[in-house]
């Protein structure tokens, strides 16, 4: 940035609001209840939020409704996190949810999010962090006398159009990956109604017992075995819908990568989330790289890919079908819903012959590669916008502002 920065506040260029101090009856469709699980990496993961009914969305906006351009935030336990609402979102703040509005003659919203995330404003958000026997948080009455230094707002404009430029594509990969990836559920379904007269119900204990498939969860690790020199350990919020987002996942060490055996994911897994959020699904593609299980996450690996392919178990994985069963064995644990590989054991597959998957695999699987391809593009953009954001803000990298004066 240049060397005109305006030293304010936030509370000079920014409303603040919070979200109401409870908690709704969560559902799986409606108005998007942003909690702290929202936000991930600058942005709204919305795989990761709940949803409430119409009658619960008037009472929790009633305070304030999010709108295009605000900046939502953390200021209780997942400290540091900020992402901006897009247009099109319906949605209401959640427990531990604050909002930033600012005034757009003063302060660009886009600049906002990244100043946020950028590290002068991390820093400004340790020092001031009440540190609680249970949980950090910020004091949201002091929130808006934390400082800001910012520049004109056509510099404001210029580095917010960079690194906006990024997320744009990021964006633009995740909505094309949900077409594609609801082109490859229509296809499936439409493919199990051609051979509904060929499909076998089999057992899944007999297909382990057959060498045709394998069933695990993952490696048990005591703290002492994280380090460096080793791969992921990949836990439950590691699982996208898209793929396996690796970045910030600890480390476990070479020896115990080597105790890890067959723990270790492979191209094809079917990985899903076993405890917690039960059934959070994706797939181990050739772009995915090594890494350990978490007991966390159970993974199901075909052995015998002429009779279980592992583009249709996948598919097959990804159906209401499979939902219903693991409703129907998990039990619930005194910290949370639970799947353990006994119950897996008693479920059943649908599986048309051979051939006919063959068939099937030979159109998914490009779709497959291409979700996957865009994720991974989606996170190098990531990569690029997360060390260009403080070379930007320091100045270290100069835009061309001009055009925005």
């Amino acid at each position: 940035m240049s060397g005109r920065l305006s030293e304010i506040t936030v509370g000079e260029v920014c409303q603040v609001f919070d979200g109401p101090h409870a908690t709704p009856t969560r559902l799986d469709s409606g108005p998007v209840f942003l909690g702290i699980t929202s936000l991930n990496k600058g942005r709204i993961d919305l795989d990761s939020s709940d949803h409430v009914s119409e009658e619960d969305f008037a009472k929790w906006t009633r305070r304030v409704t999010p709108r295009p351009g605000d900046v939502v935030f953390s200021y209780e336990t997942k400290l540091g996190e900020a992402a901006i609402i897009p247009e099109g979102l319906r949605c209401c703040l959640g427990r531990r949810m604050g909002l930033m509005r600012p005034d757009p003659q003063r302060l660009d919203s886009r600049f906002l999010l990244y100043y946020y995330l950028g590290p002068e404003f991390q820093d400004v958000i340790r020092e001031r962090t009440i540190h609680g026997s249970t949980v950090e948080r910020l004091a949201l009455i002091e929130f808006p006398k934390f400082p800001l230094r910012i520049p004109p707002l056509a510099e404001q404009k210029a580095v917010a159009a960079v690194l906006g430029a990024l997320d744009d594509k990021i964006e633009l990969n995740r909505r094309m990956n949900a077409t594609l990836e609801a082109m490859a559920r229509a296809l499936f379904a439409l493919w199990i109604q051609r051979y509904a007269n060929e499909i076998e119900e089999q057992l899944v204990e007999n297909l382990i017992d057959e060498r045709t498939l394998i069933i695990g969860d993952g490696y048990r690790a005591k703290n002492s075995e994280f380090g460096s020199g080793g791969i992921p350990f990949v836990r439950a919020g590691n699982l996208k819908l898209d793929g396996f987002d690796l970045d910030g996942a600890e480390i476990l060490s070479a020896r115990s990568v080597t105790a890890a055996g067959h723990k270790i994911g492979q191209i094809g897994d079917v990985a899903f989330t076993s405890k917690g959020t039960v059934g959070r699904i994706t797939r181990v593609s050739a772009k995915t790289g090594s890494f350990v299980y978490s007991p966390q996450v159970c993974f199901w690996r075909a052995v015998d890919t002429q009779r279980l392919n592992p583009a249709v178990l996948y598919r097959w994985m990804n159906t209401d079908a499979f939902t219903r069963q693991v409703a129907q064995v998990s039990t619930q644990t005194d910290m949370a819903p639970y799947v353990s590989l006994q119950d897996q054991r008693k479920m059943a597959i649908q599986l048309p012959p051979p051939k006919a998957q063959q068939e099937v695999a030979k159109q998914l699987e490009p779709i497959d590669a291409k979700i996957a391809a865009n994720a991974e593009q989606s996170r190098t953009l990531a990569t690029l916008r997360d060390t260009l954001l403080p070379k930007l803000l320091s100045g270290t990298i100069r835009p061309n502002f001009q055009n925005y004066e």
